[in-house]
């Protein structure tokens, strides 16, 4: 064979093979693109998603939560609030004579010398604000009597009312706080000495009754001292079914002797049913 012939032979392989690989990286070149591109669709998704948590975050960030202070319904955009805080924005109460207590599934977390600690909040949190009473000041005479615990009760809200022809007996209308009759409605009422607060109401009588009749005090509260018979006077005059429980508060002589603080004793005494 000619050599013309040989080498012309030999460059046409070489053009063939250089076509083929030219055409091999065209088609990977073309397959990298696709994959590219698929990916490219794939981080646009995520980048969608990621931006849509953000909103749905900021969202919820901002979202209001509702929560309950003293049975009033409150709501705040903040994620923590301190007892304090909360005694004093919410509760429109001072938190040097005032506490925080959270009420939760029948049981009380105290935040009594924790005023300052930031609580972590959300939906349908129960607080109630427990007075320790306010310091006491010397104006001249103290003022004594029935309607000296009547304003006592009205400032944290209630509504007492006088049973006819009976003016040291109070009645009002009182939801449970704490304890495992928590939101239950019941009506308290007390006989007021004429010389409150140096001596403490009886009582409280309960209606509707709440316990078995135990007068013996000899199984304690919550089920001892519990008495039909001497409430016979709020019968007549409110109408319904009172029992009388006998509890006196601890260490009156040392307290500060307020209405707030006797009802402390009360809160006291559902907390612990």
């Amino acid at each position: 064979m000619p050599e013309d012939q040989d080498v012309s032979r030999n460059e046409g392989r070489d053009t063939c093979t250089e076509l083929q690989m030219a055409e091999a990286h065209l088609q990977q070149a073309e397959a990298d693109l696709t994959a590219a591109q698929g990916a490219e669709k794939i981080a646009a998704r995520e980048i969608d998603a990621a931006a849509q948590e953000i909103h749905e975050a900021e969202e919820h960030h901002h979202q209001e939560i509702h929560f309950e202070v003293d049975g009033e319904p409150c709501e705040t955009t903040k994620h923590e609030l301190t007892p304090n805080r909360i005694i004093e924005e919410f509760g429109k109460k001072n938190p040097a004579d005032h506490y925080l207590v959270q009420i939760v599934a029948g049981h009380t977390d105290s935040y009594q010398g924790k005023g300052d600690v930031p609580i972590k909040m959300h939906n349908c949190m129960n607080f109630q604000i427990v007075s320790t009473g306010p310091k006491p000041v010397s104006h001249g005479p103290i003022a004594t009597g029935v309607g000296v615990f009547l304003d006592g009760l009205r400032a944290m809200g209630y509504d007492p009312k006088l049973l006819q022809g009976k003016p040291d007996h109070v009645v009002f209308d009182y939801c449970v706080p704490s304890g495992r009759f928590t939101g239950r409605s019941v009506r308290l009422g007390f006989v007021v000495p004429t010389d409150f607060p140096m001596t403490t109401p009886t009582g409280p009588h309960v209606s509707p009754g709440i316990h078995p009749s135990h007068p013996a005090g000899d199984v304690g509260h919550p089920l001892g001292g519990v008495h039909d018979s001497q409430s016979a006077a709020f019968q007549q005059g409110a109408g319904g079914d009172w029992q009388y429980w006998s509890r006196p508060y601890p260490d009156w002589t040392t307290s500060k002797k307020t209405a707030v603080a006797y009802m402390s004793h009360i809160y006291r005494l559902w907390d612990t049913q």
